[in-house]
């Protein structure tokens, strides 16, 4: 790699392979693909992938929509920053994942009820609320950058962080003001170094430089005991386990700093919004781009529909069919599809492949093919297949195996295969199998369930060719499970056989009775594979499926157990 270019040599000569787009190098342009040049359509595709990037910060995020959808109880982004070019640039989406990530920890860790809550246990003067709530926002700033730092999510926040910082920079009036305060410390003390804080402030801009002490006599006392703060907001209240315990840890914190960071910006303005002590010269500025906002607002509201329309449907709910396909619909738990997936790691073991390709093909059916009217071949009576007319004579014979039914996995990704070793096992055998069925079964589809906000979730992992997965979480529902896959699999009048790959019983929902039922009045036949077991798993399992389990101990069994599933199934 050289500057922005890949170089390969080609024939002793240098030769461009890709150049690298502007705007382009940011963090997304790994995982974001479904992109488009016009607008309405660009939005809504981004807006679907921050509605997946929220959904992995916590289970109460609730819905992300553009500010001026009319969406209740939504956090309401900003499109500003993204509008303008399509599709989005990498950079800029980058910003927008940070400042959704940014929000929806907001959310999830009652921020505005902490506000409210503070509202109602400190006393504080009408002249000081302001400067209050700049001080309140950027210590949540801090504390939501923190839990950011703690996973991949740091370099999403961090880009989100600039953009606010140098917003905010081009806004300032003349120094001191209570927001470039806390701006400078937001920026050290949520930074991914846990440890810059403590190199304390020093003023490094031009006039710093040249005239040290600038800023230094207003910001770096100031700064020191706001960085007593750091350690607390970034280390202690995470580890604290209930929210409520959590804001009342950070309400503790904040009345503790706020009389003293008072005592340094008693008489500083906020900014140029702070009525107390900035005049009215700065309302021009300040209408300009409220009037900007203002018409963001009005092409989102134009384009509303558009975007609602360009929106995937929602997860199909299968709630509602279930309770009628069921003897005792008041035992359903909710269920509903999901497309929150992630790429799976090719973990295909080569061997057991083609051991299993072998107990698949002897369990297909032969279907003979002939290819006619070619124009060579072998001069045979079985190559030959109408008299010499055009010299297209010949024809070959070609036999394809094609399972007689068409196949569905199923596998069990709740929070009991959630186990690092489990889980590994658990994809070797459904990537692996599924890639052996698929060679004579083109139909075959591959699901995997597991639970998210008390709802069971059903997830299709292999979409256009890709092998996807999902993590493991939740509680076990594997009779609404089974019916689920059966009814989304519908479709045509070919027999249908579903593994279910799964390591214990049901422990929630209908219970698997209800689905053998099901599977039985509809001819599906329902094997069903035990990997990873306990001796108290297996019983469990025997009691539910009957002949139709199998322990998979050693991956070596595999094929054999697998040729037992398949005969038993091809006798019925």
């Amino acid at each position: 790699m050289t500057g922005d270019r890949a170089i390969r040599v080609v024939g002793g000569e240098k030769a461009v392979e890709r150049f690298v787009i502007l705007g382009e190098e940011g963090y997304s342009e790994f995982w974001r693909r479904d992109k488009s040049p016009v607008e309405p359509l660009e939005l809504a595709k981004l807006l679907v992938s921050l509605r997946k990037m929220a959904s992995f910060v916590g289970r109460n995020v609730g819905s992300i929509v553009w500010s001026g959808m009319d969406v209740e109880n939504a956090i309401a982004l900003d499109p500003s920053p993204v509008m303008g070019q399509y599709p989005v640039p990498a950079a800029k989406v980058d910003l927008m994942v940070g400042l959704t990530i940014q929000e929806s920890f907001r959310k999830i860790e009652w921020s505005a009820q902490l506000r409210e809550k503070i509202k109602n246990t400190i006393s504080i003067m009408p002249q000081y609320e302001y400067k209050f709530d700049i001080f309140f926002n950027l210590c949540e700033d801090v504390y939501l950058d923190g839990l950011a730092n703690k996973s991949v999510f740091g370099y999403y926040t961090e880009a989100a962080r600039k953009w606010r910082i140098l917003k905010n920079a081009k806004e300032l009036i003349s120094p001191p003001t209570v927001s470039e305060l806390l701006h400078i410390w937001w920026k050290m003390a949520a930074d991914r170094d846990p440890a810059l804080y403590l190199d304390g402030y020093r003023d490094r801009s031009v006039g710093g430089l040249v005239e040290r002490g600038t800023l230094d006599r207003f910001y770096q006392k100031p700064i020191d005991v706001l960085n007593k703060m750091v350690l607390a907001l970034r280390e202690e209240c995470p580890k604290i386990r209930g929210v409520v315990e959590r804001n009342d840890f950070r309400l503790a914190l904040y009345s503790e700093f706020w009389p003293q960071v008072l005592s340094f910006i008693k008489f500083w303005p906020g900014d140029r919004g702070d009525r107390s002590l900035v005049p009215d010269v700065c309302d021009e500025d300040m209408a300009k781009d409220e009037e900007a906002r203002r018409a963001v607002k009005a092409t989102i509201v134009s384009y509303a529909q558009l975007i609602d329309r360009a929106l995937p449907n929602k997860s199909r709910d299968f709630t509602e069919e279930l309770k009628n396909a069921v003897g005792d619909p008041d035992s359903v738990v909710p269920i509903e599809g999901s497309d929150i997936v992630m790429m799976a790691q090719n973990k295909v073991d080569g061997v057991l492949l083609r051991h299993i390709e072998r107990v698949v093909r002897a369990a297909a059916e032969r279907r003979s093919i002939y290819n006619r009217g070619l124009e060579a071949g072998k001069i045979h009576r079985r190559n030959l297949y109408r008299a010499h007319t055009t010299g297209r004579v010949f024809q070959q014979k070609q036999n394809e195996f094609e399972l007689r039914s068409d196949i569905i996995l199923l596998v069990d990704a709740t929070g009991s295969m959630a186990d690092p070793v489990k889980w590994n096992k658990a994809e070797i055998v459904y990537q692996t199998l599924f890639e052996a069925i698929r060679s004579f079964n083109k139909c075959a589809r591959l699901f995997a369930y597991n639970e998210v906000k008390n709802t069971c979730r059903i997830t299709e992992l292999y979409r256009s060719g890709k092998m996807l997965t999902i993590l493991p979480h939740g509680q076990t529902a594997s009779g609404e499970a089974i019916i689920a896959t059966a009814i989304s699999t519908r479709g045509n009048n070919k027999k249908r056989l579903m593994i279910h790959i799964t390591d214990g019983a049901s422990n929630w929902g209908c219970g698997v009775d209800q689905a053998i039922g099901y599977c039985r009045r509809n001819n599906i036949s329902l094997i069903t594979l035990g990997i990873g077991c306990s001796p108290s798993g297996k019983q469990s399992l025997r009691a539910e499926y009957g002949k139709l389990v199998q322990f998979v101990d050693d991956l070596e069994v595999l094929p054999r157990l697998l040729s037992k599933l398949l005969n038993y199934d091809k006798r019925g």
